[in-house]
């Protein structure tokens, strides 16, 4: 199961990558060996997803994870740039102008 606080965009490059690896190599430990880290985080990552808490085992897998974004900065973006979901979500909630 993959944790939903992650975009499966920037998990499956790496994924891919460590597929491959892990066909070329033949095994999830070989593959760990050549990472340098335990076989446990290779595996939950391959097989169900899970991405490691520690920055040092995303960094090891090849995960290059970046902060969410805030609301408060997408409604900085042009109007034009912002996701229909924010936009949405400013126009129900939006106070009008008292003159």
């Amino acid at each position: 199961m993959i944790n939903p606080v992650f975009a499966t965009s920037t998990t499956e490059k790496p994924r891919r990558r460590l597929l491959r690896q892990y066909h070329r190599l033949g095994s999830y430990q070989l593959v760990a060996d050549a990472r340098g880290v335990n076989v446990n985080h290779v595996y939950k990552f391959l097989v169900h997803g899970v991405v490691p808490v520690s920055k040092d085992i995303q960094k090891a897998l090849g995960l290059r994870l970046h902060r969410p974004v805030t609301i408060n900065q997408l409604m900085q973006l042009p109007i034009q740039d912002m996701p229909t979901e924010i936009l949405r979500l400013a126009l129900e909630n939006r106070e009008e102008m008292q003159s």
